[in-house]
């Protein structure tokens, strides 16, 4: 349920920076924001898509919901909630968590990761986000249209490293002229409390102050110790997710892996992918493969990022001849009606 929160709050921070845009289409007004109204909006929605997923599950007879942490016990066999369930065929799609980096002192500080952000019932006035990434990105300008004074900290040379690189420069433009701070290729040495205010020193001598501090700097499969992978005889690291081969098996009979688990893409879209692909191959007897070239991305800041395929980097990489093909948004008719020219689109 991660992404309908996040773009939740995403959707409000667009409205408030549309009004205030107000002079551009010919109108004024004056915007207040209430961060309380905001949150509550989030819940309720997030409320409302939660009990509706729940109810079509529970209204399933050939779907049985069992809530609780579940552990391989032997192949085959997994206990959960005081039972013990046997199958021939095992999907896991145990999703990931935040990844918290090693950082003197920062065990010591209240820090929010990109679960606990949407927690927040107080706009906190300055907001330092570590890690420049498609999270880091979307909750800073998030958080900027909010009112939140807000300083990105990306360790990478670029912000959103994985994409294109002249699509990651762009965004970065965008950000600053929007009021964004943003500090690339330096990362945080230490952290500690003072007075109240998290104070972060970077590693390249700079000192931040901020009301709160938001870590995002990336995700990484549940602790697959807790569950059992060992005693299935399932190959997986903590840092890399699970072993599987392009049928999504994993290295034990009949036992399947989706989505982030997987620790290659991170998104929702990736799960439902791989998930129809696990269960034709595990219940329909079916040799589906997935491929990473033809799964597309996005991140939710705005104007949204989004790809599918490869780069131009990636694809001379490989040793492909490239011809790449470029339109600017300013150049689109729609575009400038929409008073949307930021970014461009670009064909590889």
């Amino acid at each position: 349920m991660g992404c309908i929160p996040t773009k939740a709050l995403v959707r409000s921070a667009e409205a408030i920076h549309t009004a205030r845009r107000g002079a551009e289409f010919g109108f004024h007004a004056e915007v207040e924001v209430d961060f309380q109204s905001i949150v509550a909006r989030k819940n309720r929605l997030v409320s409302a898509v939660r009990g509706g997923l729940e109810r079509s599950l529970d209204g399933n007879p050939r779907i049985e919901l069992i809530r609780g942490w579940a552990r391989f016990h032997s192949r085959g066999k997994i206990g959960v909630g005081g039972r013990e369930l046997e199958s021939r065929r095992v999907i896991l799609a145990s999703g990931v968590q935040p990844h918290v980096p090693a950082i003197p002192g920062l065990d010591a500080v209240p820090y929010l990761t990109n679960e606990t952000v949407m927690d927040l019932e107080e706009l906190p006035e300055r907001l330092i986000v570590l890690g420049g990434g498609a999270e880091g990105l979307e909750f800073g300008q998030t958080f900027h249209r909010f009112g939140s004074r807000v300083t990105i900290v990306q360790r990478n040379r670029r912000l959103a490293p994985r994409e294109d690189a002249e699509i990651s420069q762009a965004v970065e433009e965008i950000l600053r002229d929007e009021g964004l701070e943003i500090l690339t290729g330096t990362s945080a040495r230490r952290v500690e409390r003072r007075a109240g205010v998290t104070v972060l020193e970077t590693s390249d001598g700079r000192t931040l102050e901020g009301d709160a501090l938001l870590v995002a700097t990336g995700r990484r499969p549940h602790d697959l110790g807790q569950l059992g992978i060992d005693e299935a005889g399932i190959e997986g690291d903590p840092d890399q997710g699970i072993v599987i081969d392009d049928g999504l098996r994993t290295s034990a009979p009949g036992v399947f892996a989706i989505g982030d688990v997987l620790g290659r893409v991170q998104h929702t879209h990736f799960a439902t992918y791989t998930a129809g692909i696990a269960v034709a191959n595990a219940l329909g007897g079916e040799h589906r493969r997935y491929s990473l070239d033809r799964v597309p991305g996005a991140i939710f800041t705005d104007p949204e990022i989004a790809s599918v395929g490869l780069t131009a980097e990636e694809a001379a990489g490989r040793g492909r001849r490239v011809k790449v093909g470029k339109h600017e948004m300013a150049r689109v008719g729609r575009a400038r009606a929409m008073g949307e020219t930021g970014g461009f689109v670009k064909f590889v």
